[in-house]
């Protein structure tokens, strides 16, 4: 006898088609990762030193803060004990930026006893229209100026107008420091995603003014 099979439907699975506008997983575990180094919520223009991995990022930040402040809904879901967003450090010293906050996260917990570091110091106090430094090195009268550069790394490519006016403004600043006869130290962008060099770096600065150096 013949047998005939009937065939059977094949089950159907429900799948969820994943948006280019929502994070990864391993998207979400970078976020955390390199929010845990920094000690600070980094912005979305870092990821673009941390290639491949950070491209998606990197993209997601540039749809535009609706879908970047959905990204940071699920890092909180997920992982609510991470360091804080925004500029405000884990000591509540207030910087005038993240990238700010996260050179001052690195910096410092290693200031030494007899260094001081000030923040938002005029580079001459006697003009009228003053100019601040983000941070300064003082070692009993010899200084060291710091500037932060939040728009670029150091190659000083900018990828918006935003990031061009930053630059451009950051110029101005160096013009500043040229008049009054001053080399400020300056970290990029992507300098900070290096809080141990950053250190080093310090440290060094640090020396240099104990030997003499820069006034």
């Amino acid at each position: 006898m013949l047998l005939t099979k009937t065939p059977v439907a094949a089950a159907t699975v429900s799948r969820h088609a994943r948006s280019f506008f929502e994070p990864t997983d391993d998207d979400l575990d970078l976020y955390r990762d390199i929010s845990v180094r920094l000690k600070a919520q980094p912005p979305s223009s870092l990821f673009r030193y941390l290639q491949p991995a950070g491209r998606h990022l990197m993209r997601l930040g540039d749809e535009g803060p609706g879908v970047w402040a959905g990204l940071l809904r699920r890092v909180e879901q997920r992982w609510p004990g991470l360091p804080s967003q925004g500029s405000v450090a884990s000591d509540g010293t207030r910087l005038n930026s993240v990238p700010e906050r996260i050179a001052y996260e690195a910096i410092k917990p290693i200031v030494p006893r007899d260094v001081a570091l000030d923040l938002e110091i005029a580079l001459d106090p006697l003009q009228q229209q003053r100019f601040y430094s983000d941070f300064a090195i003082r070692y009993g009268s010899r200084v060291i100026h710091i500037e932060i550069v939040g728009a670029c790394g150091a190659d000083r490519v900018t990828r918006n107008d935003w990031e061009a006016h930053l630059l451009a403004q950051f110029d101005r600043r160096l013009e500043v420091y040229r008049q009054q006869r001053l080399t400020p130290e300056i970290w990029y962008l992507n300098d900070l995603l290096e809080p141990a060099q950053l250190q080093k770096r310090f440290l060094a600065l640090v020396a240099q003014l104990r030997l003499g150096g820069r006034s």
